[in-house]
């Protein structure tokens, strides 16, 4: 299995004696060692937001394979692997699949040894709720992003008998510990990622440094995972508590369309970005690199598709941001969003903007549609993008500009497809057999755990 590391004892014999020596590995230490302070806890937080910026995840690969294989994003690279994304044709060896899980779960690793040891530190000026907590929501992240592509079923997600992944919520340790485990249902993760999310929202700050988790930041990652499971009471209800703190203020707390760049450029802009990971160039990301051109330092994989560029409406100051022209210093057919070559833009996780379309189609779909409420969010969106408000006044109509709105708004920034998995949606962008909805689980992980871990039906 390869969820996670394992640490191994190693015993060392040496031909001019007769005695076996057991010796501790110098490169390793023992969890309960590592997190026995204060110190150590706090080290083993930043290890696990560390793993979100893994190239295998939020540092390119999670948000871009979104993108691309819907209909943002075109392959104009080389690689093979992104080959088979943008061609809906995915194989379970697929070696940035794999290591996408891979990264994820040694993150669930990293959690669950803090989360276990924190709990057993007495420290009277150690935060242990809110250590817990931002251990918890990393672990819950993890676990959502998996489910997103992995889990779920050919129609979207919490449906009937989706499929899970392998919950795993203790520490992995030694070889024991690493014994496979089979595949939960969607249902039993969605129960393990509210508890932790809960839990969050009601240990973490009202603010921290920059990059680390608020209780704005888990409140909205609940009201994406309510939105995704189609509860849309609650995620009207989560999405308003956040967005009723800023409601007041200019454009409802965004930005102002005309600096609708400097959301990535300026970085950190608050109130709108809510939850944003933080990068530099001696810590750096392949977004841009990844996005431009030869003649600008980077390898050109990936473009915007001139289907995205079509989706804006006359006026839109999104477009250039999402499908440049050429300029100085721009390629074209790229996006603004990541436009430093040397690694040092932030990705954003979470921000405002998707809370106003969260709550939009939460209030157009629920039991009784509130369709004041559901213009006035959508409006807002289009206002600042420099749109009139919507002509949408049925519920079908206000979902369906909801789902174009979130594709322009969100563009670049990994929404793409699993919009399309929850509206059922994927033959829009040429996929003919369903089970090509899901991932496939990686091919090394069924065959490492003797197929405990059962394969995703089709692959």
């Amino acid at each position: 299995m390869k969820y996670y590391s394992i640490l191994l004892l190693a015993l060392f014999s040496f031909s001019s004696c007769n005695k076996i020596l057991d010796q501790q590995p110098q490169s390793q230490i023992d969890p309960a060692d590592a997190f026995s302070t204060r110190a150590g806890v706090e080290a083993g937080l930043i290890g696990i937001y560390d793993g979100l910026q893994a190239q295998d995840y939020y540092g390119l690969h999670y948000w871009v394979f979104a993108d691309l294989y819907a209909d943002n994003l075109s392959h104009t690279g080389t690689f093979p692997t992104f080959a088979q994304v943008a061609n809906k044709q995915l194989l379970a060896d697929n070696v940035n699949i794999t290591n996408m899980w891979n990264v994820m779960y040694n993150m669930i690793n990293r959690a669950n040894n803090v989360i276990k040891q924190a709990q057993q530190l007495n420290d009277p000026l150690f935060d242990k709720s809110g250590a817990l907590a931002q251990a918890r929501c990393l672990r819950a992240l993890c676990y959502f992003d998996l489910i997103r592509y992995f889990g779920g079923s050919a129609t979207g997600y919490n449906k009937a008998n989706g499929a899970g992944v392998p919950l795993v919520l203790e520490p992995t340790i030694n070889v024991t510990d690493a014994t496979p485990k089979a595949r939960a249902t969607e249902a039993e993760v969605y129960t393990k990622i509210i508890e932790d999310l809960d839990f969050a929202m009601a240990n973490l700050p009202a603010s921290a440094a920059n990059g680390r988790l608020t209780k704005n930041a888990a409140t909205a990652l609940k009201a994406r995972l309510q939105l995704y499971r189609e509860q849309w009471e609650e995620a009207e209800t989560l999405s308003t508590a956040v967005i009723s703190q800023f409601a007041a203020l200019p454009n409802g707390g965004l930005v102002n369309g005309i600096d609708y760049t400097n959301l990535w450029l300026q970085k950190n802009a608050k109130p709108e970005s809510i939850w944003e990971l933080q990068f530099f160039t001696d810590d750096a990301n392949s977004g841009a690199f990844y996005y431009y051109t030869g003649a600008f330092g980077g390898r050109n994989e990936i473009a915007s598709t001139a289907s995205l560029g079509a989706a804006h409406e006359t006026g839109d100051v999104r477009l250039p941001v999402n499908r440049t022209v050429a300029a100085p210093g721009i390629p074209a057919n790229k996006t603004r969003k990541f436009s430093r070559v040397a690694g040092d833009d932030n990705v954003i996780l979470i921000r405002l903007a998707e809370l106003y379309l969260i709550r939009a189609e939460a209030r157009a779909r629920k039991t009784v549609p509130d369709i004041a409420g559901a213009q006035a969010d959508l409006n807002l969106i289009r206002n600042r993008a420099g749109l009139t408000n919507t002509t949408a006044v049925t519920v079908t109509d206000l979902v369906t500009a909801v789902r174009n709105e979130r594709r322009v708004e969100l563009a670049h920034e990994g929404h793409r497809w699993f919009d399309l998995r929850r509206y059922n949606r994927y033959a829009d962008v040429g996929i003919t057999e369903p089970h090509r909805s899901l991932f496939p689980v990686p091919q090394r992980e069924v065959l490492s755990s003797g197929n405990v871990i059962k394969q995703n039906t089709g692959y």
